[in-house]
């Protein structure tokens, strides 16, 4: 009988052995109704992956580069504590056995692998699985969309509370629905990290790349920052850039000082990164913004750390005063130009963080604060698209990845990328791929499956 692909029970592969990753996709797991939805050779791809797809079953080798085995499974712990964790090792070490068990491994299995055993285990496993579904999973999901919204919430108020400024009733309500903490007679800072590249990405750098590096330091960040208790991150999706903001009062006391603990602490976050030469290909700076005594005054500080890269920039590249008067003229369309692309800059960056609620030329205009008219005509010079077709794009870019890579309903997928009405949703994105969201979902799965 033909199951349902909702009727599936997901699972990932993490190994970082090429030839084991092909040998565990030849198990006959379509009789055990799973469907093995990622295969990764490390634990950061899994982490990102399972970002965007959570699953019910996760092996894993515990011996691998970037992030291990151990330190996947205790992530997924604390993210999916209703995924079920097998260990797949080479090293029989009984206390990667005990410590994986902490983590609330089901099973621990030695290579080489046994098939027979690994067939019982996924066996037991999908019985467990069988037990919970229609209670645990209902509730799953719930808590999925819940932290996936205050996840939303919560990065979309701090890109707000240093890209713009907020007054104390907007950073009250803001603060309360992101469940971020923050009083406003205290003192903040900010701090930037920032690529030695900036504002462009790495060259040659694919979508799925850059990706994976914001990813990458969205965790780390998180790591390192806001569960040591000094404050909250924001990155810029689009650049890359760090902003910290610090409300540890251990670490503002000493801030005009030379050698503070926030300078260890920035410095060590950089070191930190070393850790990822694959990945990053540019070196990380950073600077510390002014200090200030209320939370309304955190995007002055992020815009005096801002100025401080600004001079640092402009020292390295200052114009002599003996050029000539055609020079200057020239250097002055170029700035006209420059600063007409980073307003588009900014206006992408304002889709991207407001895209999934309906948003007017008339809307992004103000955010600029400039006439529509003039934003409409710049926006087309600069990146050859109308604001519209540009923004229609985009959301259908979501749109996609959603439909590829979750179970949500067609309608949800809609709400998710800012279309209320579903038929209109649908219209659109058919218009655009040739194809209605539920036939490309199909054909997307049909894809995969036989790549799988």
């Amino acid at each position: 009988m033909t199951r349902e692909q909702d009727d599936y029970y997901t699972m990932i592969i993490v190994d970082d052995e090429y030839g084991i990753r092909q040998g565990l996709q030849q198990v006959d797991y379509e009789s055990l109704h799973i469907k093995i939805v990622h295969v990764c050779e490390n634990g950061l791809e899994a982490l990102k992956a399972m970002a965007h797809t959570p699953v019910d079953i996760l092996l894993t080798d515990i011996k691998m580069p970037l992030v291990d085995g151990l330190e996947l499974i205790r992530k997924v712990s604390q993210s999916h504590p209703y995924t079920k964790k097998i260990v797949l090792s080479g090293y029989g070490d009984f206390e990667y056995a005990k410590k994986g068990m902490e983590y609330g491994v089901l099973d621990y299995l030695l290579k080489p692998l046994d098939f027979e055993e690994y067939f019982q285990i996924l066996e037991k496993t999908t019985a467990l699985l069988n037990q919970e579904r229609e209670q645990l999973l209902r509730q799953a999901n719930l808590e999925r969309k819940a932290k996936l919204s205050a996840h939303l919430l919560r990065d979309k108020f701090l890109g707000e509370l240093v890209g713009t400024t907020l007054s104390e009733e907007a950073i009250e309500v803001g603060s309360a629905s992101a469940e971020v903490l923050l009083d406003e007679q205290a003192a903040y800072a900010v701090c930037l990290l920032r690529f030695q590249y900036y504002p462009q990405r790495p060259a040659n750098s694919k979508d799925s790349d850059w990706s994976l590096i914001i990813f990458t330091l969205n965790n780390l960040l998180q790591d390192l920052w806001d569960e040591k208790g000094h404050g909250y991150h924001y990155v810029d999706p689009f650049t890359g850039q760090c902003s910290l903001i610090v409300n540890s009062g251990e670490l503002l006391e000493r801030i005009t000082e030379e050698n503070t603990k926030l300078e260890e602490e920035l410095e060590g976050i950089v070191n930190a990164l070393k850790r990822f030469r694959g990945l990053f290909k540019s070196y990380l700076h950073y600077v510390i913004g002014q200090l200030v005594d209320t939370a309304t005054c955190i995007r002055r500080s992020y815009l005096n750390a801002e100025l401080k890269f600004g001079e640092v920039q402009s020292d390295s590249s200052e114009i002599s005063s003996e050029q000539p008067a055609s020079q200057s003229v020239e250097i002055d369309v170029e700035t006209a130009q420059a600063n007409g692309k980073r307003i588009i800059q900014e206006v992408k960056h304002y889709i991207q963080h407001h895209y999934d609620r309906t948003i007017t030329l008339d809307d992004v205009a103000r955010h600029v604060h400039l006439n529509t008219s003039y934003l409409s005509y710049l926006f087309k010079e600069i990146t050859g698209k109308k604001y519209i077709d540009y923004i229609t794009e985009y959301r259908m870019k979501k749109a996609r990845v959603l439909l590829a890579e979750t179970n949500w309903k067609v309608y949800e997928v809609g709400e998710m990328v800012g279309y209320e009405n579903p038929r209109y949703f649908t219209l659109l994105f058919k218009k655009l791929t040739g194809q209605s969201p539920q036939d490309y979902r199909n054909s997307n799965y049909n894809m995969h499956s036989k790549d799988g």
